[in-house]
């Protein structure tokens, strides 16, 4: 009897545990799942953002340049091309569009928004900018080599609200490509490349590259970090000088100059006075030269190309009068030995003369 009756109480024990496990892995299971979707949403939520890509090119219609000022003038058309959600993005069209000119002369902080000449929505949050500026832009002049210098023009766009990890700057270059433009004058109109030989400089390179800039500051917000990076573009146009002006403009006046103290050589060695008088002459008329091109270029602080060629003038007046000087007191002394030596020196003098002025010239230029 009693066996009877404890059967039933042992199917309920045993109904009564796999009832409790198969509740407690449904438990589990339905926590694991819970526990997934709460990471994958941390996750997303956690990710960083996909950096806007702005796609930019620009289309120079004409350059002027200011060496004395260290500036030049620029008229160019821009264009910009961005897929913008600002739903995902947190920022609007017009941020995005926050480009300053990093060495723009008075330059209106947000003025680009003012250059703005035709907006097109793409579809899918694709849109196209494109604009006019005319502006001055500093460039930071090297002088060294001048007449023969090169000089390197920058055009700098810069988004100065939205850092780099947000916002990156990126070529057009298949705009240039299909434009079928040569890579060397990427960026610049037919009008720019056909006045082109018409300046004093030529243009004979450009280049395009996309890079950034460090500000080591907060600006005293404290939300900011302490050092911050912010994409920029620069659109870099190289240019020369032309040589055969500048032939005639420096080297002709001087070898004239130069000349006039070359007669020295030829004058008789007792004639003091005329040799005193051309070799003092023409110091005179270097240095006034070498003044009138100072004019022509900024206040520099370091030795040019052509100062090193005056330097050399005047290195060979000086020497040309000390010689003239020798050569008197040698045929003045009555020794026909002294008045031969006199005689030689001038020969030697009319080959050395001028070797030294050619090696001058082509050795300062090495």
């Amino acid at each position: 009897m009693v066996t009877k009756n404890m059967r039933p109480h042992k199917n309920t024990c045993i109904f009564s545990i796999l009832t409790k496990q198969f509740f407690q892995v449904k438990i589990k299971t339905f926590i694991l799942i819970i526990s997934l979707i709460s990471l994958h949403y941390n996750a997303n939520a956690y990710s960083p953002k996909s950096p806007i890509l702005v796609k930019y090119g620009i289309y120079v219609k004409k350059i002027t340049v200011d060496f004395q000022n260290a500036k030049f003038h620029a008229e160019f058309y821009w264009w910009a091309l961005f897929n913008n959600d600002s739903t995902i993005t947190d920022y609007s069209n017009d941020d995005i569009l926050n480009f300053e000119y990093a060495n723009g002369i008075n330059c209106e902080i947000g003025g680009v928004k003012h250059e703005i000449q035709l907006v097109k929505d793409l579809g899918n949050n694709n849109f196209y900018y494109t604009g006019l500026h005319q502006g001055d832009f500093y460039f930071s002049p090297n002088f060294k080599m001048y007449p023969f210098d090169k000089q390197k023009l920058d055009i700098i766009i810069e988004n100065s609200l939205i850092p780099e990890e947000e916002l990156v700057f990126i070529i057009d270059s298949t705009s240039y490509i299909k434009s079928n433009q040569d890579k060397n004058f990427w960026g610049l109109s037919n009008d720019v490349l056909s006045n082109n030989t018409q300046e004093s400089y030529k243009i004979f390179k450009t280049g395009i590259i996309v890079g950034n800039s460090i500000y080591n500051s907060n600006f005293g917000d404290i939300s900011l970090p302490y050092k911050s990076f912010y994409g920029r573009i620069t659109t870099s146009i190289f240019i020369d000088r032309s040589f055969l002006p500048y032939i005639g403009k420096l080297l002709i006046p001087l070898i004239i100059i130069l000349f006039l103290v070359y007669f020295v050589f030829y004058l008789p060695t007792h004639k003091i006075e005329m040799s005193a008088s051309l070799t003092v002459s023409a110091l005179f008329c270097a240095t006034a030269f070498q003044l009138a091109i100072s004019h022509s270029l900024p206040d520099i602080g370091y030795i040019i190309y052509v100062d090193k060629i005056f330097y050399s003038c005047y290195a060979l007046i000086a020497l040309s009068l000390t010689q003239s000087l020798i050569t008197y007191y040698l045929d003045s002394s009555g020794d026909e030995d002294k008045k031969r030596k006199a005689h030689k020196l001038d020969v030697i003098f009319r080959y050395i003369f001028p070797f030294l002025f050619i090696a001058a010239v082509i050795l300062f230029a090495l």
